[in-house]
């Protein structure tokens, strides 16, 4: 990459940030002829970092060009390890010509490694800006992101690229594969096997949690779980987004492994703004603690309702799934008593 290391890369994109700081104090001189003077040189030297900045872009679209192509209309196609990505050139020069109505960058096209289509899907791809930084400067940290897009697109802030490649791959094999088993290996121990077309992953207190994608007549993913010793999978789930109340924490393939990585551990604690009423019901059908302490802390409260249960954006659940509710809070009791 050039001008740039992958560490200095990954950290445009990070939610971690130095401290600020402190500009550097100008001596001004007593005349006014001098602080003319002075303030000139400094514009006049932020005009060259901005030409130098410049320079660098073209210099990374010349020593990539064959991964950085101008289509017809002047917009920059990249190819990324994962995807193509077009980039309206013009909308970022008019920005940058006149830089208070810039606040981010547009969406970015999304295109599948098979070639670009007609309605692609688009994503939200921002970079941390830092103090004193040209904007063509940061506009080459934007490009070579994509462009090394299996190194970025895993890190924190780039949310909504996740969740368009997993839109225009799901989770079967594709040029996500390598990169997303690596990453969750790691992570939570997570492997893939598509002859089934599952993941499976490690849990807290010995739990083990299956997903399965493989179901073409279902929108969300089936889920089963093993407890300690147990050598079979227990089905909880054929379809999560149809069986559950649509919770946030249990919507994209990235938000259910990390919520059910954390789990059943997280749900001692959980209200139902941070878990789905309908899941954490369903654990605690096999997880004794957990059903007690639902007794004693939501169940047997005396404003307790579960049809006034709010989840989501202050939603409350609907009539059917407040129906499910009722249903597993009388399981819960009497697995609580049992």
């Amino acid at each position: 990459m050039l001008g740039m290391s992958v560490d200095s890369l990954a950290a445009l994109f990070s939610d971690m940030c130095d401290e600020d700081v402190p500009l550097e104090d100008l001596m001004y001189p007593e005349d006014q002829s001098g602080r003319r003077a002075v303030l000139l040189r400094h514009m006049l030297e932020k005009a060259k970092s901005v030409e130098r900045a410049a320079e660098l872009v073209m210099g990374i679209m010349e020593k990539n060009q064959h991964r950085m192509k101008l289509d017809e209309n002047g917009k920059l196609v990249i190819v990324g390890h994962l995807a193509y990505y077009r980039i309206d050139m013009f909308a970022f020069l008019k920005k940058f010509v006149n830089p208070f109505t810039y606040t981010s960058f547009d969406v970015v096209e999304v295109h599948p490694k098979s070639g670009l289509v007609p309605k692609p899907e688009t994503a939200c791809v921002q970079v941390r800006d830092q103090d004193d930084m040209p904007a063509y400067d940061l506009f080459a940290g934007y490009i070579l992101g994509l462009l090394n897009d299996n190194v970025t697109w895993l890190t924190e802030s780039l949310e909504p690229l996740r969740n368009t490649l997993i839109r225009i791959y799901g989770v079967t094999p594709s040029p996500l594969t390598e990169s997303l088993a690596a990453h969750f290996g790691a992570k939570v121990g997570g492997e893939f096997d598509f002859s089934d077309d599952s993941f499976t992953f490690e849990g807290t207190n010995g739990w083990k949690w299956k997903l399965g994608f493989g179901h073409p007549l279902t929108r969300g993913f089936s889920i089963a779980y093993q407890k300690p010793r147990q050598t079979w999978w227990n089905p909880m789930f054929d379809d999560h987004l149809q069986e559950t109340t649509g919770h946030y924490s249990l919507c994209g393939f990235f938000e259910v492994v990390e919520h059910l990585a954390a789990s059943p551990a997280i749900l001692k604690t959980a209200n139902d703004w941070q878990t789905d009423p309908i899941f954490v019901r369903k654990v605690a059908l096999d997880y004794p603690p957990l059903a007690k302490l639902l007794m004693e802390t939501v169940l047997d409260a005396e404003e307790y309702d579960p049809y006034e249960i709010y989840t989501f954006y202050d939603e409350r659940v609907n009539e059917d799934e407040a129906r499910t509710i009722v249903e597993l809070d009388e399981q819960v009791r009497r697995r609580a008593h049992a």
